[in-house]
């Protein structure tokens, strides 16, 4: 019951039960435990524009003929960022595109975030907010530094995600 409560609240809803990383597909209905992400540094960037889900989703639709591809097998753990990362690159966000499509200055984020020290950039979710996984501390720190410098009204964090979870 609390799940599909949740889930009436928006495409992300009954992941944020879980109270850690799960993978989530179709419209975010299907759920499964992902592999322990290891400690890696990141940039979160938010252009300072909205990007709601619904029209996303619109978009999506629009854009994408209906097709259920499966995704390849994730490993039972990752070696570190390195792997993280390539494994990811295998993967993607669906959404990435309509909402690039929707506001392109999303995509300019992503582009800023493919600077020297990262290992992958994506957008999270329907957006707005990006990410770009990288290599150490330091890549972070600089490539948050570098970006911020460029775009003052974004918001721009280093941080470390991953871990384990209890």
């Amino acid at each position: 019951a609390l799940e599909r409560l949740a889930a009436s609240l928006g495409s992300d809803g009954a992941a944020c039960l879980f109270g850690r990383p799960v993978i989530a597909e179709g419209r975010g209905e299907r759920l499964s435990p992902a592999p322990v992400l290891p400690q890696t540094h990141a940039v979160l960037v938010n252009p300072g524009v909205s990007s709601p889900t619904g029209p996303v989703y619109r978009k999506f639709d629009q854009l994408t003929a209906a097709a259920d591809i499966a995704r390849p097998p994730l490993p039972a753990s990752f070696e570190g960022a390195e792997h993280l990362a390539e494994v990811l690159q295998g993967l993607r966000n669906d959404l990435e595109a309509p909402a690039v499509a929707i506001n392109p200055v999303i995509g300019e984020a992503l582009q800023a975030l493919k600077g020297a020290g990262s290992l992958l950039a994506r957008v999270s979710g329907s957006g707005a907010t990006c990410f770009s996984l990288c290599a150490s501390e330091a890549a972070a720190v600089d490539l948050a530094a570098r970006i911020a410098a460029a775009r003052p009204l974004w918001w721009v964090r280093p941080c470390l995600i991953g871990g384990p979870w209890g």
